[in-house]
């Protein structure tokens, strides 16, 4: 167990919003959990427009769901990346041991360019199985604790990640953001099954809902800290030849209201335009096509960043099978 401190008003109010985030987030992840099993997501494609090193596949979802009782649109992704076929002994218990102890600590590097990759993770906050709340101190704070610890010893924890590849570019210039989301995994958002399928071995699954918290403050209308109810999930599955397959979650509720949150009292230039412009026009333009064309670019933008994590990730699952040094 980590040690014990007194606990902030800041660490309280994060620990407010980790207990919602875990609560509506389950329902989120139920339903896309649900509706993917039984192949009734309204999937369509989603072109990443750049070369990954991984066979992948991006289909988005735009829909509603019930929250709470209450009706709310929802936008979100399901990604499939192909890692490759792996040999050597006990694939099924090796590859449950990274994903559970080793995946979130892991997934960061440094490409060529010197530019960091993937995700870098520090722990703050915790939940045990009790009902007391605790905060990781010191070396504590570096990674993220065994998943399998979850359901076990905590309730959730609090990641902060600090995401690398959030890369946009303009033309010839290229602008890379700090960007940071909240996480907190919890038991809600974990499966494991053996013989998910005919021909495949185990699936892993874990994952997170976001906290409604920014850790690096931005002026983003849409994206870490600014979703009402979000979850994101990494499934890792085996099969009997030894291919690995990876799918991810994402969803979002409500949809986009915002680009840009510059201030409370000032409307967003782009939505906001495109409301005020189908306004004047009568009914003759409707906004809403605008609308869906602006939240699949986001959810591509959202899926070019867990791909170049999944492009990577791959790399340190290879490395940490056979031993090298990643």
């Amino acid at each position: 167990m980590a040690a014990q401190a007194a606990l902030s008003e800041h660490d309280r109010f994060l620990i407010a919003r980790t207990e919602e985030a875990v609560h509506d987030g389950k329902q989120l992840f139920d339903w896309f959990r649900r509706n993917d099993l039984a192949g009734t997501l309204k999937l369509y494609p989603i072109d990443l427009k750049r070369q990954f090193r991984l066979p992948n596949k991006a289909e988005g979802v735009l829909d509603f769901l019930e929250i709470n009782g209450k009706r709310t649109s929802v936008m979100g992704v399901l990604q499939t990346v192909e890692f490759g076929q792996y040999r050597g002994d006990n694939l099924a218990a090796r590859l449950k041991q990274f994903v559970l102890a080793e995946f979130l600590s892991r997934a960061h590097w440094i490409y060529p360019d010197g530019h960091p990759g993937g995700f870098t993770i520090q722990q703050s906050l915790y939940k045990t199985l009790s009902g007391e709340y605790g905060k990781f101190l010191g070396p504590d704070t570096q990674g993220c604790v065994d998943l399998s610890l979850l359901g076990a010893q905590y309730d959730w924890v609090l990641l902060t990640a600090e995401i690398h590849d959030f890369v946009m570019h303009f033309g010839p210039l290229t602008v890379r953001p700090r960007e940071a989301a909240c996480v907190s995994p919890a038991p809600g958002f974990m499966e494991i099954i053996d013989n998910p399928a005919p021909g495949w071995v185990v699936e892993i699954l874990v994952g997170y809902p976001f906290v409604e918290f920014a850790p690096i403050p931005n002026y983003f209308g849409f994206g870490p800290g600014k979703f009402k109810v979000a979850i994101k999930t990494y499934s890792f599955q085996l099969s009997e030849s030894g291919d690995v397959r990876a799918r991810m979650y994402f969803a979002a509720a409500p949809r986009c209201k915002k680009v840009f949150d510059i201030a409370p009292w000032i409307p967003d230039p782009v939505y906001g335009g495109a409301d005020l412009l189908s306004k004047l026009s009568l009914g003759l333009w409707s906004s809403q096509g605008f609308h869906d064309r602006l939240d699949s670019f986001m959810l591509a933008q959202h899926s070019r960043v867990h791909q170049a994590l999944m492009d990577g990730v791959e790399k340190v699952w290879r490395e940490w099978l056979t031993g090298g040094d990643v």
